[in-house]
């Protein structure tokens, strides 16, 4: 039982970590829960083993699996921890893989520890009943950083991804976890546990889910790539230019080599980088201009401000041009200051025409979860977090409008990783959404591409162009259906990216009636449910 124990956790652990966008091997997500279900249930047939123990037992392997794949696909985490929060590499590594680690596999525990311990006999119909259970419970789970692995496995998958704007990219689960309980199937079948015809039966379900959802994903694809904006009145272009200066952060750092930037932040340099840009775009350039500086550039708290006011507003008349960009705000209370993290779309006029606050906060970056329920502990991290900002949460879906026809939105950094915030600024009117970020923090990792996969994920179930502006990179221009519509700057380089976005609402499934979806689901779970409190009795 022990070597069991380390091998199915060791091996999903693994396969789960190189699932994480920016390795090169997210389509091992397509198996790699399957020695963690694997093994759950071989010590669900164990013996003489309490309920009690049995419990234990699973929640140990889960959160071991966790912590692997953790510590493995959230080195960045672990880079972010080592370099701004000034804690040795070993001390970091083991604040993602136990800490970070624990939420992951107690995710796992919930979604396929759990069903096993409430299941009194396998008897095959609980394979689809342990599946249904997962895609009904994934999109209301809580968790820090809403991602699933749906999306993590189809980032980029030909065709497939494209399912996410009916079912989202929670609902891809279907295919990946599928595979995970069809294998079960199958080991059953070897073993005499189930009969040929079912699993036969099973597979060609499974393969007619892929047919279908591959046939979709091309025709939807072919259906973006053809339907032109021109074409539609109430469409309309927008000149954005997204300046990425490479600001350093080596000032907050506890090695400033580690920072990978020098380049110090103010204003004037942020200016002529701008000037740069709007000077090589052609004469006859007729369209709004959309300057958009990322996360954490803007050297001052714009509000309190009046000289770097003044200045922004001048610079936004003579270029004539708009320009957005985040920056800080606060205002008093009885009891102190709120603070809020702010986008701030400045039109050509120099006036500002929206403000957004920010609503999804950084845990332990921005916020300090259940910080209300455990303020002992709060104070211990505030006191021994070096970098650590508290911000109160926004709640208004804001969306800006620079002329009649042209609405966009401007979620900051982690905001994307929230798909109701999304969701609820394009349901609002947004045409365009432009992330405004800084992933300094992170190093020479993966964060980037966790960041550029989740976008992906958001623009595809809203059919929403994206804009992804960082700081030190990789900012990119996202097309409705999820391909790059333009190069990609790297990671620490200093850059512009400029594109005519062509604006035009594009219908989603699952941006208008994703509550049907989730309702689905359950209804899907219920359905598999009935049979089994019957004579069956597969429940303990």
């Amino acid at each position: 039982m022990q070597k069991l124990f380390w091998t199915g956790s060791l091996i999903s652990g693994v396969m789960l970590g190189l699932n994480a966008p920016g390795l090169g091997t997210h389509w091992l997500g397509l198996i790699s829960l399957f020695p963690l279900i694997f093994t759950l249930e071989q010590l669900h047939t164990e013996e003489g083993l309490s309920f009690r123990k049995r419990a234990l037992l699973f929640f140990g392997i889960c959160w071991l699996t966790g912590g692997i794949a953790a510590s493995i696909g959230s080195y960045w985490i672990t880079n972010s921890i080592h370099v701004f929060g000034h804690a040795p590499w070993s001390v970091a590594l083991m604040i993602t893989g136990v800490g970070y680690g624990l939420e992951v596999g107690f995710q796992l525990f919930v979604y396929f520890g759990i069903p096993l311990l409430l299941i009194r006999k396998l008897n095959n119909w609980d394979l689809p009943l342990r599946l249904a259970f997962v895609l009904a419970l994934d999109p209301w789970y809580p968790r820090l950083i809403h991602w699933n692995y749906g999306g993590l496995t189809f980032s980029e998958f030909p065709w497939i991804e494209q399912l996410a704007d009916i079912i989202g990219s929670s609902g891809l689960l279907l295919f990946s976890s599928g595979l995970a309980f069809l294998l079960i199937g199958w080991l059953r079948w070897k073993s005499g546990k189930i009969s040929h015809k079912k699993i036969l039966q099973a597979s060609n379900l499974y393969l007619l889910l892929w047919i279908i959802g591959l046939s979709y994903g091309a025709w939807r694809t072919y259906n973006l790539e053809t339907k032109f904006p021109e074409t539609n009145p109430n469409s309309s272009n927008l000149t954005v230019l997204v300046i990425q200066p490479n600001f350093s952060l080596q000032d907050l750092a506890s090695n400033a080599e580690l920072a990978h930037s020098k380049r110090q932040q103010n204003l004037e340099s942020l200016l002529n980088d701008s000037r740069k840009a709007l000077a090589e775009l052609p004469q006859n350039t007729s369209t709004e201009k959309l300057l958009v500086w990322p996360e954490s550039v803007f050297p001052d708290a714009y509000f309190k401000s009046q000289n770097s006011r003044h200045r922004v507003s001048s610079f936004a008349q003579e270029h004539q041009a708009n320009i957005l960009f985040a920056t800080v705000d606060w205002e008093p209370t009885q009891t102190g200051h709120k603070f809020y993290g702010v986008s701030v779309l400045v039109g050509k006029n120099g006036e500002v025409l929206g403000r957004y606050n920010k609503i999804f906060l950084i845990p332990f970056g921005e916020m300090i979860p259940f910080s209300d329920w455990f303020p002992g502990i709060a104070a211990w991290l505030r006191q021994n977090i070096a970098n650590m900002s508290e911000f109160d949460r926004g709640s208004e879906y804001t969306v800006f409008s620079l002329a009649d026809n042209t609405q966009l939105s401007a979620p900051i950094c982690f905001d994307i990783f929230n798909p109701t915030v999304m969701r609820g600024m394009v349901r609002n009117g947004s045409d365009l959404v432009l992330n405004l970020s800084n992933l300094a923090w992170f190093g020479r990792t993966t964060a980037s591409d966790n960041m550029v996969a989740t976008l992906r994920w958001r623009a595809i179930e809203n059919r929403v162009p994206v804009v992804f502006a960082s700081n030190n990179g990789e900012s990119l221009f996202i097309a409705a259906n999820g391909k790059n519509m333009s190069q990609q700057l790297g990671l620490f380089e200093e850059g512009t990216l400029t594109s005519t976005v062509q604006l035009q609402s594009q219908f989603s499934f699952y941006r208008e009636y994703a509550e049907w979806v989730w309702a689905g689901f359950i209804f899907l779970f219920l359905l598999l449910l009935i049979p089994t409190l019957r004579p069956a009795k597969i429940f303990q």
